[in-house]
């Protein structure tokens, strides 16, 4: 009987480690440019450009080459993000189009820009 108390316990304690947190966490690295321009927009709309109703946040941030940045991404919410479209010579407001990732509550993700 003691065993069958310390199995369920432990699976207990297993599914409370595995439970979603207050939102996931999308690390972006960059393999590519010595310095690159990135925005990041955290947003519950389709539209990444859009500033409307549901649009959370915009983040700007110079990522160097092999460099990480993690960005918290509320739950319901997508992370866009977009980076200079010619990085070895950026120009104020060209970018690239934007990617974007929709990550379950307690997600952890990594991908490159």
């Amino acid at each position: 009987m003691r065993h069958w108390a310390g199995l369920t316990a432990a699976l207990w304690l297993a599914g409370c480690s595995l439970a979603p947190s207050g939102g996931a966490r999308l690390t972006l690295n960059d393999p590519y440019w010595e310095r690159v321009n990135v925005e990041i927009v955290i947003t519950r709309r389709a539209d990444c450009d859009s500033r409307e109703d549901g649009y959370i946040e915009t983040k700007e941030l110079v990522m160097s080459k092999n460099k990480t940045a993690a960005i918290d991404v509320p739950n319901d919410a997508t992370v866009c993000w977009r980076h200079d479209r010619n990085p070895n010579s950026p120009a104020a407001g060209a970018w690239s189009g934007w990617t974007r990732a929709t990550l379950l509550p307690g997600q952890r993700a990594e991908t490159d820009i």
